[in-house]
């Protein structure tokens, strides 16, 4: 028989990628969406989801989410993938949906018995690591507590080492650093800046503004980091592993290559927020209708975050060692699927405005 894995959060950008993986390792997948805003059911189109006997939606509000105990009797799941609340949720629903979320979860699993059956993923992330500057970050680190996402984040984390070590279930934490996609919400930078660029380059923005552009992020694709999801799950005792791919890139850095990929190449002047990326050559017929000298790029000061975590670095030997994992896609591909992805859509945009 085929394994059954329950992924929370399944319209989000890690859900859609990791049903995937599991749909082609022949699990049938249960996903939990939450009634709201935030369904993209675009990603669920697929011919791998339609009609597949092997794929179920289960829509719940936060009631029936905050009871899971109904839904593990009925699909007794091997594997529970807890990828949280969809990005962009308020400060106060993140400690109630986020922080008892968890707890909850393991609870539900204990009470139907399945403490011994089922294994449990929980996505954790790097704002566990609050502002610990100039450190290289591993599974021993010692967390700060900056932000009250960081206080729900800690939470979820020792709740689930607690119920490792106490009841004895096959629990585990990933401690993720940035992973991006083309199916990263517009509210992240890295979805910004290609959205921005492309739309630049058609006519439908004339500047791209950002923070602060000497920001260092370790950043991998999605569809990377849900293998080493899997992967967890997968081993003789369950561990919490760092998921990152060990390099760092500032945001100017990123901007550089969205911009080379739509055949722009830029130029930076100034400094601090009088900063500013300027068209030093139009290499590609894709910009044809912008111009050298052109400002593109601003700094913004609304965009600059108080407290920016500026120096901290992710150490993922442990899954190198221990899993064999390493990210198959480098920082320059993920940038170049996403230019095109946006362009293809500006483009569209583009099109519809001019002759709609």
């Amino acid at each position: 028989m085929s394994k059954v894995a329950l992924i929370t959060n399944i319209s989000g950008q890690d859900g859609s990628y990791l049903a995937e993986l599991l749909l082609k390792k022949g699990y049938t997948v249960h996903g939990i969406i939450q009634q709201g805003p935030f369904l993209n059911a675009e990603y669920f189109s697929d011919n791998l989801y339609v009609n597949n006997p092997d794929f179920r939606i289960h829509h719940y509000n936060q009631s029936e989410i905050s009871n899971p105990g109904r839904l593990l009797a009925l699909i007794r799941p091997d594997e529970i993938y807890n990828l949280g609340i969809p990005s962009g949720t308020t400060t106060h629903s993140t400690l109630a949906s986020v922080g008892i979320s968890v707890l909850r979860m393991l609870e539900a699993i204990r009470s139907q018995g399945l403490e011994h059956k089922t294994r449990y993923y929980q996505a954790s992330s790097s704002t566990l690591c609050g502002l610990v500057d100039g450190m290289s970050v591993n599974e021993m680190v010692t967390f700060s507590v900056p932000s009250a996402d960081a206080v729900a984040q800690i939470s979820d984390f020792w709740t689930v080492v607690n119920y490792r070590e106490t009841f004895g279930m096959y629990a585990c934490n990933g401690i993720l650093f940035n992973h991006e996609s083309p199916r990263r919400s517009e509210s992240f930078v890295t979805r910004k800046i290609t959205r921005g660029l492309a739309n630049i380059t058609q006519g439908l923005e004339k500047c791209l503004y950002l923070g602060n552009l000497n920001a260092l992020r370790d950043w991998g694709h999605a569809r990377d980091y849900v293998k080493m999801q899997w992967l967890m799950l997968q081993q003789d005792k369950p561990e919490d592993f760092v998921i990152a791919t060990g390099v760092q890139f500032t945001v100017r850095q990123f901007v550089t290559f969205a911009a080379l990929e739509l055949g722009i190449k830029l130029r930076f002047v100034g400094k601090g927020i009088e900063e500013k990326g300027v068209i030093a050559a139009i290499i590609s017929p894709v910009a044809a209708a912008l111009k050298v000298g052109d400002v593109i790029v601003t700094v913004d000061p609304r965009y600059i975050r108080p407290a920016e975590v500026s120096k901290v670095s992710a150490n993922p030997s442990k899954a190198r060692r221990q899993l064999g994992w390493a990210p198959e896609t480098s920082l320059q591909d993920l940038v170049i699927e996403m230019v095109l992805a946006d362009l293809a859509t500006a483009k569209e945009a583009a099109r519809l405005k001019l002759y709609g």
